[in-house]
C-alpha cells in the first residue's frame, strides 16, 4: 500500500522533537561572581540585582543564574570601571 511521501519525513521530524534538548545548568551567586569576576554581593543582594538589572531566576528562596544570559548582560552593559560601577569605560577591545 502506498503512503504519502511526507509521512516518513514527518515521523523523523516528530521523533527529533521528542528527544529532550539539553538545558544549560543554573549556577548560584558565588559561581556567577567567580565566572564574571564581579563582586559577590552584586548577585546575592536583591537590591543590587535590581539596580544592575542582572538576569536571574527565583526558585523558591534560591536565586539562580544562567551563565550564557550573564555573559550577554555583561557584554551589553560594558566593563566594570575602577570605581566599581558598571559602565562603558574602555571602549571595544
Amino acid at each position: 500500500m502506498a503512503r504519502p511521501l511526507l509521512e516518513q519525513d514527518m515521523n523523523e521530524y516528530t521523533q527529533s522533537l521528542e528527544t529532550p534538548i539539553e538545558e544549560e545548568p543554573m549556577i548560584d551567586a558565588r559561581q556567577a561572581s567567580f565566572a564574571l569576576r564581579l563582586p559577590y554581593y552584586w548577585f546575592a543582594d536583591p537590591q543590587m540585582r535590581a539596580a544592575k538589572r542582572i538576569p536571574h531566576y527565583l526558585l523558591s528562596r534560591m536565586v539562580r543564574f544562567r551563565l550564557s544570559e550573564l555573559e550577554v548582560w555583561f557584554r551589553q552593559n560594558g566593563r566594570v570601571g575602577q570605581a566599581g560601577k558598571l559602565g562603558t569605560e574602555g571602549g571595544d577591545d
